[in-house]
């Protein structure tokens, strides 16, 4: 019985020794605070290069935004995407050099444009960052998929804004020189009785 308790124990032991490994290989890391404030610096930049985007297809025309997405329809690498993109945006059009005659072009070009303006806020204030981060990663996809393979164009350029937006949605990057910093411990106290808090608290 002696020998059979101390084969049983040494046994628990080896057990709790490897769990005990397992758990420090899965120990969770702490940013430092020059860390968390490095990726709001980066949060910030990214926000700026979307905000840059905004004012070669200003509204109301959005003109500059029409050569763009005639060149996706021709260098798309996604089957149907073309076809998408010619029953939509470019429903009814008569020119590939402008917007004449387009049905629907500028209602769409207005929402993109409403959308990088979202992102751009969103990134460069810290309101709602992974919010923001989400909506990036959408359009840059977008733009990877019509863009990427266009003659002139960097295919990388559109796959790290789609790592960057990815990036800000791991890390709370608003919650150091942004609102974000304000509005996650109301948002996490409000949690306990509202669901939508609680929601919300996640994107900030």
């Amino acid at each position: 019985m002696g020998i059979s308790s101390s084969a049983q124990n040494e046994g628990r032991l080896a057990a709790s020794s490897t769990m005990d490994e397992r758990e420090a290989s899965f120990t969770s890391i702490v940013l430092s605070e020059r860390s968390i404030i490095g990726l709001a610096l980066l949060r910030i930049f990214v926000g700026y290069l979307w905000f840059q985007q905004l004012f070669w297809k200003l509204p109301p025309s959005f003109a500059g935004l029409y050569p763009y997405i005639v060149r996706e329809t021709k260098y798309t690498f996604v089957p149907g995407y073309s076809y998408v993109l010619q029953h939509t945006f470019l429903l009814g059009c008569t020119s590939t050099h402008s917007a004449a005659g387009c049905t629907l072009f500028v209602p769409l070009a207005a929402g993109v444009w409403m959308a990088e303006l979202v992102v751009s806020v969103s990134l460069l204030f810290g309101l709602f960052t992974r919010l923001g981060a989400i909506l990036s990663i959408i359009l840059a996809l977008q733009l990877y998929a019509g863009l990427s393979t266009s003659p002139g164009e960097w295919y990388w350029t559109y796959g790290m804004l789609v790592l960057l937006g990815f990036a800000l949605i791991t890390v709370p990057a608003g919650r150091r020189l942004g609102v974000d910093q304000w509005l996650s411990p109301r948002l996490q106290a409000a949690a306990d009785s509202s669901r939508i808090a609680r929601w919300l608290s996640w994107l900030v």
